[in-house]
């Protein structure tokens, strides 16, 4: 069973939110400037998708240091050929 894992969503979940509000602000206040060029577009969206990538390693990494490390174990033994 993960442990925190309410915690985790919600503290991630409103991580990505932050980074998508500032990713459509952005967006939106570049879209009135001369800049608005298919080459900015995309290094937003680069940077936007590699904002939200390192967000998601984060859930997996805080997802798996909360796993029942005892479930684990006990799995792990059960998985293991008998010696002897």
């Amino acid at each position: 069973m993960i442990k925190n894992k309410d915690a985790i969503l919600q503290e991630k979940a409103d991580k990505l939110y932050e980074y998508l509000k500032v990713y459509i602000e952005d967006m939106d206040n570049l879209s009135d400037t001369s800049d608005f060029t298919i080459d900015n577009i995309e290094r937003m969206w680069g940077n936007l998708e590699d904002t939200t990538k390192q967000v998601l390693r984060e859930i997996n990494e805080d997802m798996i240091s909360q796993v029942n490390e005892k479930l684990l174990i006990k799995a792990k033994k059960k998985s293991m050929p008998k010696k002897g």
